[in-house]
């Protein structure tokens, strides 16, 4: 009964004291999103989720400053209730330059549903990637400074502190254990996984850098940035010695990238082109069989070629998305799985609107070459009333079990939700 009270009386101290905040201060705006999902799975044919999130926007104004709190509220069905503070940050505004100091989301590049100059923000991916893309982007305690120079934006950006991708529960469906092909099952079994986090200390703070131009036929940026991955990999495997457990060690690495973005127009149709370099990116390598697993740098490529256009009252986009490995050989791994020395994925959407734009149909769809896999994620919206949305759609995996999407293929699902905003 206590723990049931305590669950209930977070939520309300601090609706109640950003309620409060924003109907006594004179320049406070107070805003947000409450959402009830339900998904079923097919394979399983059960209600595998139903949660709640509140999601909450304080904001304020001075002369020369802003201030922006962004906690949100979660709750799902026998879990713990989860407070957090997605973005807090205070702006001062300069004469050519705008600073932003505290935790705050950053997005780069012109790439839609994929991450490839994008990399500042790491990712909640408990979800995979079917969360809103709004909460799927993590926030990071930074200093960004953007000084303003006729066309030209300069952006610098300091990470305090490293935070990682988060990663699903084991207990969760989208949970995949930290894989090594072609690995036994029995040698995996007993295994103890350690992830050793980056000591936060100033020398494994991270910084990124970013030139941009805002002209009248195109936009275009160069940007880089010294980083760790965001996702962990393998970097050591001790066998176990009877009666120990084996032990499979995972860290985070050091890369540089650099890269750049482009869009312009061609007629009515919008042209999106991004690419990124990361140089020695640290990836796990079996020479001689799982046992034998080390740490290997390679220079990897990714880049993307994207068109936007209408037709009929119907916006449509596509992507294809191209993944190099410099120097590869057929024993790196990367996420569980062995690493290509290329890669070709697709993106498709398909998006109109009915009734005086109350109803809104969407596809999208992500297709990986080889092996063919796919996720289609079809979907409906309708207005009931301002600010208040019905929404009801499909997510199916499908394809070859060995690639990024087929291998959730028995995580295919419906699902509803019914949104709030206020």
């Amino acid at each position: 009964m206590r723990h049931t009270k305590t669950k209930i009386l977070i939520p309300l101290l601090v609706l109640l004291t950003i309620t409060t905040l924003s109907l006594t201060a004179r320049d406070m705006e107070f805003n947000g999103m409450l959402r009830d999902h339900i998904a079923y799975t097919f394979e399983d044919s059960e209600f595998a989720v139903h949660e709640q999130t509140l999601d909450l926007t304080l904001a304020g104004w001075g002369e020369n400053t802003s201030i922006v709190v962004n906690p949100t509220i979660y709750m799902g069905d026998n879990q713990k209730l989860e407070l957090g503070i997605r973005e807090a940050y205070v702006d001062f505004y300069l004469e050519d330059a705008d600073i932003r100091i505290g935790k705050q989301a950053i997005i780069w590049g012109e790439a839609e549903g994929a991450f490839i100059t994008d990399l500042v923000s790491p990712r909640d991916m408990r979800s995979f990637i079917l969360a809103d893309f709004k909460e799927i982007r993590k926030g990071v305690p930074a200093i960004k400074v953007d000084y303003y120079k006729d066309a030209f934006t300069f952006e610098g950006i300091w990470v305090a502190k490293f935070i990682p991708t988060s990663m699903p529960d084991q207990s969760s469906m989208w949970a995949k254990q930290p894989g090594l092909p072609g690995a036994n099952p029995a040698f995996l079994a007993n295994a103890e996984f350690k992830l050793a986090m980056p000591e936060q200390t100033l020398h494994n703070s991270e910084l990124f850098g970013k030139v941009s131009h805002f002209g009248s036929k195109a936009n275009w940026a160069l940007m880089g940035g010294y980083a760790f991955t965001d996702e962990p990999y393998i970097s050591k495997v001790t066998p176990a010695a009877s009666p120990a457990k084996t032990i499979i060690d995972q860290e985070h690495g050091r890369y540089i990238m650099g890269g750049g973005s482009l869009s312009t127009s061609v007629g009515p149709t919008v042209l999106r082109l991004e690419a990124a370099a990361y140089f020695n990116k640290p990836f796990t390598s079996m020479p001689s069989g799982p046992a034998s697993a080390a740490v290997e740098k390679h220079h990897q490529v990714q880049s993307l070629a994207g068109l936007d256009w209408s037709m009929w009252g119907t916006q449509m986009s596509t992507q294809y998305i191209l993944g190099f490995v410099h120097d590869h050989h057929d024993n790196l791994v990367d996420q569980g799985k062995l690493l290509k020395e290329v890669s070709h994925t697709f993106t498709f959407r398909v998006q109109k609107s009915f009734f005086a734009d109350r109803l809104a149909a969407k596809l999208f769809t992500y297709v990986e070459a080889d092996p063919l896999n796919a996720l289609i994620r079809g979907s409906l919206a309708w207005t009931i009333e301002d600010g208040v949305v019905l929404e009801g759609g499909l997510d199916l995996f499908t394809g070859d079990s060995e690639g990024t999407f087929g291998s959730y293929k028995d995580n295919s699902l419906a699902w509803m939700a019914l949104r709030w905003y206020f």
